[in-house]
Formats: C-alpha cells, sequence, structure tokens
C-alpha cells in the first residue's frame, strides 16, 4: 500500500466514523459521501445511509412519546451494531494488515458508542450512565479485541461508583478512553506484560479522567506538540468537545489526563 492509498483509506474511513459519531448523538441527518469509485468504502457508506433513513424515520414517531425513547436507544443500538457487523464483512474480504488495522479500530470506536445504548436501554434513568460500569466493560471490550496479540496486558480501576454522567459526554470520554487503550496495546508493551491504570473521579468543581500505562512511552526525541498520530488528534479533539484542559503523561510510560467541570 503506497502512501496515496493509505491516505485514501484514512480519509473515508474518517469521514464514515463522523456520521456514525453524528448517529449515536441521535443526530439522523447526516450523510456519508457515495463516490463512484464502487469500492467497498462505498458500499459501507451506502449502508450507514440507509441505517440513519431507518432511525430517522423510526425516532420521528418514537420521540413524540417520552415513553418510548428507550426503543430509540435500543434501535440505535442494533443498527451501530449492524454497522460494526457490515464492516467485519468488508474486511473478510482482504488481507491487507493496515486495512484490517483501520476496520478493527473503527469497529472499536463504533462499540464504545453502542454500549452507551445498551446501558440507557437497560436503566431505569434514561438520562444518565454509571461512569464505573461503563468504563470497565469498556475495558473488557477492549482488551478482547486485541487478545490474540497480546493478552497479558491488565487493567487497574480507580473509579468512583457514584458518579453518573448524560449520554452526550460519555460518547466522547468512551472515545477518548478507546483511543488511549487501543494505543497502549498496540504500541507500549512490545513482548511483553503490561498495565494500564484507569481513573474517574471528582476533583473539587472537576471530574478528573486519567488513563496511563506503564509502557515503553514515546521516544525522548518526539515533542507530544508535535505527535499527531490519529489516535491523539482524536484524543484532542474529543477533549474540546467535553471543553477539557488535556495534560499528555509521559513518565514511565505514556497517559492522558483530563479535567473537566461538573
Amino acid at each position: 500500500m503506497n502512501s496515496e492509498e493509505a491516505r485514501y483509506i484514512q480519509e473515508r474511513t474518517n469521514a464514515i466514523l463522523d456520521v456514525i459519531m453524528a448517529y449515536a448523538r441521535l443526530d439522523f441527518t447526516r450523510k456519508t459521501v457515495i463516490t463512484d469509485q464502487g469500492d467497498v468504502f462505498d458500499a459501507i457508506a451506502s449502508g450507514v445511509n440507509m441505517l440513519g433513513e431507518e432511525l430517522e424515520n423510526s425516532v420521528i414517531t418514537l420521540q413524540e412519546r417520552e415513553a418510548l425513547l428507550q426503543e430509540v436507544h435500543h434501535r440505535v443500538k442494533n443498527n451501530l451494531q449492524i454497522i460494526s457487523s457490515l464492516m467485519s464483512l468488508q474486511a473478510s474480504y482482504t488481507k491487507d494488515e493496515k486495512f484490517l488495522a483501520m476496520i478493527r479500530e473503527c469497529r472499536n470506536r463504533i462499540i464504545s458508542m453502542s454500549m452507551i445504548h445498551e446501558m440507557l436501554y437497560r436503566t431505569k434513568d434514561l438520562s444518565r450512565i454509571q461512569v464505573s460500569d461503563y468504563i470497565k466493560t469498556l475495558g473488557l471490550s477492549i482488551h478482547s479485541s486485541f487478545s490474540r496479540q497480546d493478552a497479558a496486558v491488565s487493567f487497574s480501576y480507580d473509579i468512583d461508583d457514584q458518579i453518573y454522567l448524560e449520554a452526550d459526554r460519555m460518547i466522547p470520554i468512551g472515545l477518548i478512553v478507546n483511543e488511549a487503550v487501543s494505543n497502549s496495546f498496540k504500541y507500549a508493551f512490545p513482548g511483553r506484560p503490561g498495565l494500564i491504570d484507569i481513573t474517574f473521579i471528582t476533583s473539587d468543581d472537576f471530574y478528573l479522567l486519567k488513563i496511563k500505562d506503564d509502557g515503553v512511552g514515546l521516544p525522548d526525541q518526539i515533542q507530544t506538540e508535535d505527535f499527531e498520530s490519529l489516535g491523539i488528534q482524536l484524543i484532542k479533539a474529543l477533549s474540546d468537545q467535553l471543553s477539557a484542559e488535556l495534560v499528555i503523561l509521559r513518565d514511565q510510560g505514556l497517559g492522558y489526563e483530563l479535567r473537566f467541570l461538573r
């Protein structure tokens, strides 16, 4: 795969992911561009657009009755899972490792959003999600996704069980955790066991989220402000959505610390 092909794959993947993120926020007006290439991305984009139209038509009726809002979350969760399955099906037709890695990353992001709607569907309070339950479940899901590569990575949690947040804030939080933890699995522990610490607590008028590994970290010559991998770009953008102060931690591994208003 040359650089131009890699750039094309990345651009199409990001465009589809942007629309899926809008669906997770119950905004079904977004559509993905379908080109004249007739490739796997056009097939995925077409499926995403059709699912968005189905969800939009369903929500118009369901939101007229607040008692059925739970069904909205159920439908969103199911359709996000269909998108995830569609991506897996497309991935089965290629052996290109870079393409497969991108598909897996997208699936993990979709799963992190789908889980929010699954939890809202199961809860009695449709406005709040228990942060502890969500992050621990997400950690297990990511670990399972990477288990064939490195099953010797473990988690340590310090999360206040009494913290509940609404879906609008849980979506960027879930995606931040997904990016940070996935990057740790991919890069932090080459050929050795590792530990990922996740903290979510309250401090004065702020929430504190910290994801930190004890891996190899970044080389000394790389400055974090110049290190613009897709994962870190996403973490920075999602931090802005939360109006959070982001600090990248480089002491004995790599991590991210975010503070945002309660």
